[in-house]
């Protein structure tokens, strides 16, 4: 575990110092050996040396005693050769000589002079023949008698100890003392030698791997650091070698990733129409921006378009989004005049969010709301036409109407619903309590229960169609006319009603009744094809009984699952995906059809799309606007068209506006489609009337 924690370097480093020692310790065992062996050898030579230094030198002793002796001992007086004699044995007694003997002329000894018994030699060679003869290390010196009346000669045989020497314990401790001196030496030069070689080999290890590995390591930090989100780091290194490369291929991967999360923020924060920020990327920088500082002056603003429906439903979505595109430009150019950095957002199909944080924020926003009215008086001219729109315009302020960024767009989105109650065409202040309190989120829930409860609600139906323009289904809009608000949009009160389980709960099922009941005949029908889609929302999936609850409904009706489609929200799939597969996996044994709607703008889909047990792609209207006017927008069409042929699902174009975009998208492939340009919103009655007039040529309609 700790090697695999170790930095590469610092591996090398080791595997270099374990391999030096490994062989300084070869080196030393063989060192010991051959020192041995050569010590032994020196040794042996030297003891050699030694011997033979030591018996030149004793010889060279006793040749000298022994001509003495010889001399005294060859005198003509007697009373002199018996004093030689008591000399002679007086050496043998101090040691000084081994043993003397003495021999006749025909060889028998005669004076024997020793001091040992076992020191008398043995098998000595003829006398007459024999100078000298080392023996247990004892030099015998042979040296003849002349006598005194020429009769011949007597011999004398001296043994000279060679351990008595002085000399002996001298040489032999220089001798050691030379061999371990040299041996130790030899060692220190050894040891001292690879210790040198080891740091050098060290050192050339440290250069090579920091060479190496310090632009490796250079690399993975900066890696990390761009993994962990700073974009401006920079992976190029400043060498022409493979690292360098690889770094350049590293830089140039990193230039796609920050384009690649440019064009996702692009997508993730921004509008596509008209540039300003999306709902999203308002409610994430609106919070940034008011927590700055707590307790600041600041001011949220909703703008929404009176009337502006009508546009889209006379004239088509591209001439909505035209007009959208000329308020944006016009709202932008009057807020920059008075706050530079002020925020700017379109939250809606027709709404819009401004955020002013200034000492003057209230100040600001009601001048601006002013001249926005004040310039209603011109219309918004487009390629086509001119408009004329007014506005409804709430505003509230920091701290007084709350300090965080929901409770203001609350107080602001009441005071916009009740400019718009009041005539439209004019802005309003928020007012804790009054008439606003009809705008309260938990006042409109009651409310709609309400209508529920007693068929305020009504819907319609837009038509489905196939490639050869044929009817096979509609999707169910619901729609709420208030008693004392008027209108309000579904933008508006669907997202309050999935906030209480029940009440989504029951809107989804009065519209699925609603709808079964208006086109019950043809539902029934088995000579027919027709379906009917019906959107649910996400969090309806959390109740584990949501297919029991749907085919009860239809029971009444006796409608089969089959013939409903049920569309679900992409982002809305985020939250928990394991969950949402095991529902949509029960749904889907119940024998539902299942879409995912407003495909496209989740830009994380890819990553958990192949787990959706899903029938069907709803390509999101804001990408089918864009076919005909970028080569992006029909690359993007293609590469989800190519996506679900892979996926083994279909995909429903919705938003078609022109025939040019029609045929575009039948040429890339897509199954059904859906826009102003084949059918609009419309009653039951007047859908029935052109179905009647669209007949189906394929009884498969919608299935997956």
């Amino acid at each position: 575990m700790l090697k695999k924690d170790l930095p590469l370097q610092a591996k090398y480093s080791l595997t270099l110092l374990g391999l030096t020692g490994v062989l300084l310790c070869l080196f030393i065992y063989i060192f010991s050996n051959i020192s041995k062996d050569i010590a032994e050898e020196f040794s042996s030579n030297a003891q050699n040396q030694l011997s033979d230094t030591l018996v030149s030198k004793v010889r060279e002793q006793g040749q000298i005693t022994s001509q003495l002796l010889v001399a005294q001992l060859s005198q003509t007086n007697q009373i002199n050769q018996l004093s030689s004699l008591q000399n002679l044995a007086e050496l043998v007694e101090k040691n000084q000589l081994s043993y003397a003997f003495i021999y006749d002329q025909t060889g028998h000894l005669i004076g024997p002079y020793q001091q040992q018994e076992n020191l008398w030699p043995h098998n000595l060679p003829k006398l007459q023949y024999q100078s000298e003869l080392v023996t247990n290390d004892i030099v015998n010196l042979f040296s003849p008698i002349p006598s005194p009346n020429n009769g011949g000669h007597t011999m004398l045989v001296i043994g000279f100890p060679i351990s008595t020497a002085k000399e002996t314990s001298l040489l032999r401790n220089n001798l050691e003392r030379s061999l371990s001196d040299s041996s130790l030496q030899f060692l220190i030069q050894a040891i001292s030698g690879t210790l040198i070689f080891t740091l050098l080999a060290l050192a050339a290890c440290y250069m090579i791997t920091s060479h190496f590995i310090h632009p490796i390591r250079l690399l993975t930090s900066r890696s990390q650091r761009l993994g962990e989100g700073d974009l401006d780091v920079t992976l190029a290194l400043e060498r022409t070698d493979e690292l360098g490369k690889l770094s350049q291929s590293l830089q140039k991967m990193r230039n796609n990733l920050v384009d690649s999360y440019n064009e996702m923020s692009q997508l993730a924060w921004y509008d596509p129409l008209t540039g300003l920020y999306n709902r999203e990327g308002c409610f994430h920088h609106s919070r940034l921006l008011l927590g700055e500082k707590t307790g600041a002056q600041a001011s949220l603003t909703v703008i929404n378009l009176d009337g502006f429906k009508r546009i889209n439903d006379t004239m088509g979505y591209k001439e909505g989004d035209e007009t959208l595109r000329a308020f944006a430009k016009r709202l932008t150019q009057l807020v920059r005049k008075y706050q530079q950095t002020a925020l700017i957002a379109r939250v809606s199909g027709d709404e819009f969010l401004l955020v002013v944080a200034h000492e003057q924020s209230e100040a600001i926003s009601t001048q601006i709301a002013s001249e926005l009215l004040a310039m209603s008086q011109q219309a918004l001219n487009t390629k086509q036409s001119a408009h004329q729109l007014t506005m409804s315009i709430g505003i509230s302020s920091r701290p007084r109407d709350g300090n965080e960024f929901d409770s203001l767009l609350k107080a602001a989105s009441i005071a916009m619903h009740t400019a718009k109650y009041e005539g439209k065409n004019k802005y309003t202040h928020f007012i804790a309590g009054g008439n606003q309190n009809e705008w309260q989120p938990e006042t409109l829930k009651k409310s709609l229960q309400l209508a529920i409860d007693k068929g305020e609600l009504y819907v319609l139906f837009q038509g489905i169609f196939d490639p050869d323009n044929s009817m096979v289904g509609v999707e169910a809009l619901v729609r709420w006319n208030h008693q004392k608000l008027g209108p309000v949009s579904p933008a508006q009160f669907i997202p309050i009603a999935e906030q209480f389980p029940v009440l989504i709960e029951d809107l989804t099922l009065y519209v699925l009744e609603q709808s079964c009941a208006a086109f019950e005949e043809l539902l029934t029908n088995e000579q027919e094809g027709f379906k009917i889609s019906i959107n649910v929302a996400a969090c309806m999936l959390n109740n584990p009984e949501l297919a029991e609850l749907l085919l009860f409904s239809l029971s009444e009706y006796h409608i089969k699952a089959s013939r409903i489609i049920l569309e679900i929200t992409e982002t809305q799939l985020l939250t928990d995906i394991d969950f949402c597969c095991q529902q949509l996996a029960k749904l889907k044994a119940a024998g539902f059809t299942l879409w995912i709607d407003d495909f496209g703008t989740g830009y994380s889909s890819l990553s958990y799309l192949h787990k959706l047990p899903v029938d069907g792609l709803k390509i999101d209207h804001s990408f089918i606007e864009q076919l005909d006017q970028s080569s992006s927008g029909q690359a993007f069409i293609k590469a989800i068209v190519e996506l679900s042929k892979a996926l083994a699902v279909e995909t429903l174009a919705e938003g078609v506006e022109t025939q040019a975009q029609h045929e575009l998208l039948k040429s890339y492939g897509c199954h059904w489609f859906q826009g102003f340009y084949l059918h609009k919103p419309a009653y039951q009655a007047n859908v029935m009337a052109f179905h009647q007039h669209c007949k189906p040529k394929k009884l498969q309609c919608v299935t997956v």
